[in-house]
């Protein structure tokens, strides 16, 4: 919610007592770090301007990470840890669990060297690879501004 709407919410909450408002600054669980902040961006970003394609692309993403490409994020502990941290940004029809898991399955070896046991396309592979690098660089553009 932009900021200055607050007030209005405030006033208008007011006026229900079953309402109870949660300040950001007491709960600390919606405010986003550095790190986040930046991602929430750069996965805007690429969704807007068709980088990632597919909901499984955000497989590659989770792995870059679990291989410690993106510094700052720690690996996941399952596709349902990732799940709840793409929703916690925001992200938008987040994959399955299935989803990921299936996907993940078919990458061999650590970022950027990455082989895929379902494609041999050097341009599909080089996609998969670039949606990891352009939200690195998009990653360091967000820190930027």
């Amino acid at each position: 919610m932009p900021d200055s709407m607050v007030p209005l919410l405030e006033e208008w909450a007011k006026h229900i007592p079953e309402m109870e408002i949660v300040s950001l600054e007491e709960s600390g669980e919606y405010e986003l770090d550095e790190i986040n902040r930046r991602m929430t961006i750069a996965l805007r970003y690429l969704k807007e301007t068709g980088v990632i394609r597919y909901g499984y692309d955000y497989t590659w993403i989770m792995e870059a990470i679990c291989d410690g490409a993106i510094k700052g994020l720690g690996a996941f502990k399952s596709p349902q840890s990732y799940m709840d941290y793409l929703r916690s940004l925001g992200v938008e029809s987040v994959p399955s669990r299935t989803t990921l898991s299936t996907w993940y399955g078919k990458i061999l070896g650590h970022y950027p060297n990455w082989e895929f046991i379902d494609t041999q396309d050097p341009q599909e592979i080089l996609r998969r690879i670039n949606v990891v690098r352009q939200l690195i660089s998009m990653l360091n553009k967000a820190g930027k501004g």
